[in-house]
């Protein structure tokens, strides 16, 4: 029973939707704004979606994602306008890894602005559409994935990093070259988490399903002297 339960401990299984509610996201063409409207109305306002960085698509999102991005000079463009707080201690998590369910710091118990202790607030995807005057599609996740990698919330001292870059050229002009390479890092550590969240979930999944191999054999055994210690 100790055996099972500590293996047991170890699985947390996400099914993860190829889907975004009724809107395919890989497609050849962006969204229309009518598309979008119409299923946001069939979802009664929801639009929950698995957030892909502007992947799995079947044109280049990058050149809307330019005319985003180049409108955005300093962090005030995001909605950060007083003076910058400290960070904290707490930072955003992976969406694989617990981030897709985290809320913003801000949205958490006691954050209270007017305490001059408080931590900077994160940015979220809602706000960054609204600051962007942008909507829903791949251009703007390109945008969002290259502030946040991986992460659902993107912090202020990191995007101010990032604009920095992207305005190193002649009198502080757009770098696209710059611009692109944030994307397919950000792009890069969104997939990276989730594969080895998917690859861990797995190697448990099988461990569960066949007993006998030699790394749940393994687990077993380290479970054992975990539970021992107890």
């Amino acid at each position: 029973m100790r055996k099972m339960l500590g293996l047991l401990l170890l699985v947390q299984v996400t099914w993860i939707p190829l889907y975004v509610d009724g809107l395919a996201y890989n497609r050849k063409a962006p969204p229309t704004a009518e598309e979008i409207s119409r299923v946001k109305n069939e979802k009664g306002g929801s639009f929950d979606e698995v957030f892909k960085g502007g992947l799995f698509v079947d044109y280049d999102p990058i050149p809307d994602a330019v005319k985003i991005a180049s409108k955005i000079r300093t962090v005030k463009d995001l909605g950060w306008t007083k003076p910058p707080r400290r960070a904290g201690s707490i930072r955003p998590r992976h969406r694989a890894w617990g981030g897709e369910g985290e809320l913003a710091i801000q949205d958490k118990a006691n954050y209270d602005e007017t305490n001059p202790n408080c931590v900077e607030a994160w940015l979220k995807i809602e706000d960054f559409y609204k600051y962007t005057r942008s909507s829903y599609g791949p251009a703007a996740d390109c945008v969002y994935v290259a502030l946040a990698g991986g992460k659902k919330y993107a912090e202020r001292n990191v995007v101010e990093s990032k604009l920095t870059i992207w305005r190193s050229g002649n009198r502080g002009s757009f770098d696209e070259e710059a611009f692109r390479a944030s994307v397919k890092k950000g792009q890069d550590e969104l997939k990276n988490g989730w594969i080895s969240f998917l690859g861990l979930n797995s190697l448990f999944i099988t461990c569960i399903i066949f007993p006998t191999n030699p790394i749940a054999a393994a687990l077993q055994g380290l479970l054992e002297k975990a539970l021992d210690s107890i």
